[in-house]
């Protein structure tokens, strides 16, 4: 029962294997009858917005449901037989994201929507945007609330369940992080994440450029942080120096001196899971270009910096050796943490607050049953522990739709077969690791470590291969042509200047003004 309404239905009758299922959102209900005594089928009904659906054909499909439109979550549902499911996907995101091209799109080289694929593409998938928010595992039933701001509830009955709802970015609960997150600290693992800090380092060069300000103050509004050593973190530096190199000394020509970019890691080397010469070679890269490179360092906290007379005041990173960096931006890309969904579920859980699944992907108590699985981050099978990899979930994924279509009995477990490792480094920059490639756990074969333009290459043709849709294959390239030839967009989506009245001192006079252009 659901805005104020009620749902009710018959009782099967004896040895009816039949199930009925409603939804009653908006005021309204739906109601059904149940398969005569010994039919096997189901009744399914859904009601949105107010207006009721009903069916009484009686079907033999599994419904199952997945929660999450990750790699691993949409990977499911393009390849589960849908002649034998009834597909239901319920995602706060309506798309699937192509992350390794996430730090492309913080800095214009690329657009939002050429590297995301939205959900309901998929042939006879019914997709869901909202939240799980718990699991009836005795009657079958997952929770759910609308991402609207309604805070409407409704279940969701199922089958099978599949879990692919990933992980989130861990703060460590290092002070001040979490507090200052979309504001002046942010994450880059979502869309929108990348459309913020692509709005907050415009934001920070208009104000930059505003009159009456000192060069400290310039200095500081410039100054650019990046948490976190790994690959996300070395890309999105690398776009973020081809975007100062190449249209900020265009557009803001007077302010290249100004700009400082640090990285900081909490290990000895950058980039930790590749090769040695791999990390070498970033390492000499950013050297040469300027990017202060902290190793063996970690943030401790992040705090409100001293402020002057007149001086805009700005957050500050105090560091594990003593010294401190104030910053306009700090993009945070350092850890991974379970989502609530995932801690509130009552299930076994391991390493990292994943859930426990063995060599099938089916979550610990449920392997009799295979109704209830866990693929991508956040998921782990102890016995054989892989890492948290878009290609781990997307093969993860098109093993559990196999197993599903084959009506929920595996033909042997899941083999995860890495095909290598493979970083952006800029324009013209790339690396990839192929010494391990094959099964981590089994046979791994010793192919060579490619770096510089040939791996850049192979980057690029290699993510652009993957893509979904032909529409987004023929995009891509068309927007690196364009950012090579004419620069990156540097139009902002929203005015947040308009969020720092206090930022900017007083204008005494128009002397003060500097004569830019």
């Amino acid at each position: 029962a659901l805005g104020g309404r009620a749902f009710s239905s018959s009782v099967p009758a004896a040895g009816a294997k039949g199930r009925v299922a409603g939804w009653a959102l908006g005021g309204r209900a739906f109601s059904s009858s149940v398969p005569a005594a010994g039919a096997k089928g189901r009744v399914a009904g859904w009601a949105l917005g107010g207006r009721a659906f009903s069916s009484s054909a009686v079907s033999a499909k599994e419904r199952v449901l997945i929660l999450g439109s990750g790699w691993g979550g949409f990977k499911i549902a393009r390849d589960l037989d849908k002649a034998k499911c009834e597909v239901t996907l319920v995602s706060p995101a309506n798309h699937f994201l192509f992350t390794p091209l996430l730090p492309s799109t913080a800095v214009g080289t690329l657009e939002f929507r050429c590297i995301q694929e939205p959900v309901r593409t998929i042939p006879h998938v019914r997709y869901v945007q909202a939240k799980a928010r718990s699991v009836d595992l005795e009657h079958q039933v997952v929770t759910c609330r609308d991402v609207f701001g309604n805070e409407r509830e409704f279940d969701v009955p199922y089958d099978r369940l599949v879990v692919a709802v990933g992980n989130k970015t861990s703060t460590f609960g290092i002070p001040g992080v979490a507090e200052r997150e979309g504001k002046q600290v942010f994450f880059l693992k979502h869309l929108f994440h990348a459309r913020q800090i692509r709005n907050r380092i415009l934001e920070l060069f208009e104000l930059a450029d505003m009159p009456g300000l000192s060069a400290e103050q310039r200095r500081r509004l410039l100054s650019f942080v990046v948490v976190g050593g790994g690959p996300t973190s070395c890309e999105f530096v690398s776009e973020l120096h081809d975007f100062l190199r190449s249209d900020v000394a265009r557009w803001y020509p007077d302010m290249t001196q100004d700009v400082r970019v640090t990285l900081v890691e909490a290990g000895p080397n950058l980039l930790g899971p590749f090769d040695r010469v791999l990390q070498k070679h970033a390492r000499t890269l950013f050297d040469l270009r300027g990017i202060v490179v902290r190793t063996s360092v970690a943030v401790e906290r992040v705090v409100d910096g001293a402020t002057a007379a007149g001086e805009a005041e700005l957050p500050e990173a105090q560091l594990s050796d003593g010294s401190s960096i104030s910053f306009g931006l700090m993009v945070w890309s350092a850890g991974l943490a379970p989502v609530k969904f995932v801690e509130e579920l009552q299930l076994p859980v391991g390493r990292g607050g994943r859930l426990l699944v063995d060599g099938c992907c089916r979550v610990h108590g449920h392997e009799a049953a295979g109704d209830l699985f866990a693929i991508g981050d956040c998921a782990i099978n102890e016995a054989a522990p892989l890492a948290q990899l878009a290609q781990v979930a997307s093969q993860q994924g098109a093993y559990v739709a196999s197993v599903i279509n084959a009506g929920g009995q595996p033909a042997g477990e899941f083999r995860y077969f890495s095909l290598g490792s493979m970083v952006s480094l800029g324009t013209g920059e790339g690396g990839y690791d192929g010494t391990h490639v094959g099964d981590p756990h089994g046979k791994e074969l010793r192919l060579p470590v490619l770096k510089g333009f040939a791996a850049w290459l192979m980057w690029r043709g290699g993510y652009l291969a993957q893509q979904v849709s032909l529409a987004n294959a023929m995009l891509i390239p068309l927007h690196w042509f364009k950012s090579a030839l004419f620069g990156r967009d540097i139009s902002a989506f929203e005015g947040g200047a308009r969020r720092w009245p206090a930022m900017l001192p007083p204008v005494a006079d128009a002397s003060s003004c500097r004569q830019a252009h």
